[in-house]
């Protein structure tokens, strides 16, 4: 079954409407949670700068790129395929909403990561329990790992240690932490179906 998890993408277009990439992951936590986070942040902001562009329109345009880029693990050099939420909820007649589909409806026991890109280029992360907790970086790893992930063992090494901690350092040089009140709205804003 796998280590179960979903990253959620949003970014906002002309007139406030807002699109969203919502994938699904096996073998996706702790540190890996917090590497993809923080690197699909970094490419984001990366290409923003280099290309001058209008958030929205350039994520719109690189929708597949920004999905090859949360399916690769760079710290670990690994790359998984993903599950896209909104093609499933499409595809099916399920009895629940799209939103309590994509932020209720899926399996998880790793939790869950919101990013969000505003218009001016500021981006927003969150790191959610399974039971929609907000965390930072820090609580998240010792709510999923637990305050073992600090010390080297089988399950992780110390190399893997310091790539996490510089992660999580980098993150809050480079996006803001949401507040409760910013997730509940990410959570609540009503998102189409459909997108790749």
């Amino acid at each position: 079954m796998g280590q179960r998890s979903q990253i959620f993408v949003r970014f906002e277009k002309e007139l406030g409407e807002k699109e969203i990439v919502a994938r699904y992951f096996n073998w996706n936590y702790g540190e890996r949670m917090i590497s993809r986070v923080y690197h699909t942040i970094d490419w984001i902001k990366r290409h923003l700068e280099i290309t001058n562009s209008d958030p929205g329109q350039y994520l719109s345009w690189n929708r597949k790129k920004l999905i090859r880029i949360l399916d690769t693990n760079f710290d670990m050099c690994d790359v998984v395929i993903t599950s896209n939420i909104l093609k499933e909820y499409e595809g099916c007649d399920w009895n629940m909403s799209l939103n309590d589909f994509m932020f209720n409806g899926q399996d998880n026991n790793d939790g869950k990561a919101f990013i969000d890109v505003k218009r001016d280029g500021t981006i927003k992360y969150a790191l959610l329990t399974r039971d929609n907790v907000l965390c930072d970086p820090s609580d998240y790893m010792c709510w999923d790992i637990g305050k073992e992930w600090m010390f080297p063992n089988k399950g992780i090494s110390k190399k893997m240690i310091d790539i996490t901690k510089e992660n999580i350092q980098e993150l809050s040089e480079i996006a803001t932490l949401m507040t409760e009140e910013e997730v509940k709205e990410f959570m609540e804003y009503e998102y189409s179906e459909g997108g790749e």
